[in-house]
């Protein structure tokens, strides 16, 4: 534990992690700063939502009505479109179409039989998931109404996003500054002359892992009282991810591949519990990017070498998943879905079927899962490696 003690303070007295720390906060204060104005519009439909109850019925509509008319007539109008669109509102996924959607697929993906065998099955399980939601009514949900969508575009495709990034780049500056701490200070020869010391690596591993664990906790705790300090949550806290004010349906109602998805989560999320989620798993996909860098680093032998490894890794495996998206091309872009960098590509889509980016249920959780697992494995041999290497000075 002392050692491991020490190793942390090397981290905690590294002016240049704690700058960059402080700057990734600042810029999430931007962030959320410039999306002010979608921030207004969810606040009025989180209010609502706390007044009038979640579930769009009678009671909602007549409440809605009875509410005080908006200032300009711009938002009255926007207002008596929503009173219009409450009153005709009814379940969309009373008419999923399963089959329809299933050939629709199949159409694009013959080509690749695997692929289109995989996205078949995993869209068997999603008709199940449209069946459980229309029996529960969750499509109905008002959530934080026409605002919805694009909020949570905000929230979770560049507020989060962002915050995941900083937390990777965090920890992969940790462990490179751990695992090349010796070399620098050149005491690597001595450190490396016992069995003991050879071992102090593991502890560094360890180490770099708990610090960018601990890093994106930070961040993400500061940066999220501030979110929670601008973005009035109290209304939407339970309602249900499943809302079709979720999918963009307030501006085009056509249930199709090419217009509107539902937004089908593979547990009865709520807006509260699918933020929980996705902050949990992003503290994976943390650790599964800080366990890559410390193979690179320990393979490697030289930060500035393994950093450039961890970029070209990340970049490259990025721009031939999305190039073969582009492209059509299939054969490649299935088995690429299952790298750490799309899996970074597609917070939004996160805990649902992700349309065509996803091929399996629960693609994000295995994903993370299965790379957790090569992270842990490949780390142990490579320091099974560095045991047994001459030490370069």
């Amino acid at each position: 534990m002392n050692l491991l003690t020490y190793e942390w303070r090397k981290l905690a007295g590294m002016p240049a992690l704690w700058a960059f720390a402080a700057l990734c906060f600042l810029f999430n204060c931007v962030l959320l700063y410039a999306t002010m104005w979608t921030c207004r519009s969810f606040n009025e439909g989180s209010a609502i939502a706390s007044r009038l109850g979640q579930r769009v019925d009678a009671d909602f509509i007549a409440g809605f009505a009875r509410l005080p008319p908006a200032e300009t007539p711009e938002e009255r109008k926007e207002q008596d479109k929503l009173l219009d669109f409450l009153r005709q509102m009814d379940d969309p996924l009373e008419r999923y179409d399963s089959a329809a959607i299933r050939q629709s697929y199949a159409g694009f993906l013959g080509v690749s039989p695997l692929p289109a065998a995989l996205m078949d099955w995993k869209l068997q399980h999603v008709a199940l998931r449209a069946e459980h939601f229309a029996r529960t009514g969750a499509a109905m949900d008002f959530f934080a109404g026409p605002v919805t969508l694009e909020a949570n575009t905000v929230i979770y495709k560049y507020f989060f996003k962002a915050l995941l990034s900083e937390g990777v780049v965090l920890g992969v500056l940790s462990m490179l500054f751990l695992l090349d701490y010796e070399r620098n200070s050149r005491t690597s020869a001595a450190v490396c002359a016992s069995r003991k010391g050879r071992k102090l690596w593991r502890t560094k591993v360890l180490a770099g892992v708990t610090a960018a664990l601990a890093l994106y906790l930070l961040l993400a705790v500061l940066s999220f009282a501030v979110f929670f300090a601008l973005w009035d949550w109290s209304g939407v806290w339970y309602a249900s991810m499943a809302s079709q004010f979720n999918t963009g349906i307030f501006n085009q109602s056509d249930l199709s591949y090419d217009g509107y998805r539902p937004f089908l989560p593979w547990a009865d999320f709520t807006a509260g519990s699918y933020l929980l989620a996705a902050a949990a798993l992003g503290a994976a996909l943390t650790a599964v990017f800080t366990l890559l860098t410390a193979i690179s680093g320990l393979l490697i032998g030289n930060a500035y070498a393994s950093a450039l490894a961890m970029v070209i890794f990340v970049a490259g495996n990025w721009a031939v998943w999305y190039t073969s998206y582009m492209q059509g091309c299939w054969a490649v872009f299935a088995p690429l879905s299952f790298f750490p960098a799309s899996l970074w590509d597609q917070t939004l889509g996160w805990f649902t079927d992700g349309g065509i980016m996803y091929f399996i249920p629960w693609q994000e959780t295995f994903v993370t899962a299965l790379w957790l697992v090569l992270g842990g494995g490949g780390t142990a041999l490579a320091l099974q490696r560095f045991n047994r290497k001459d030490v370069r000075i």
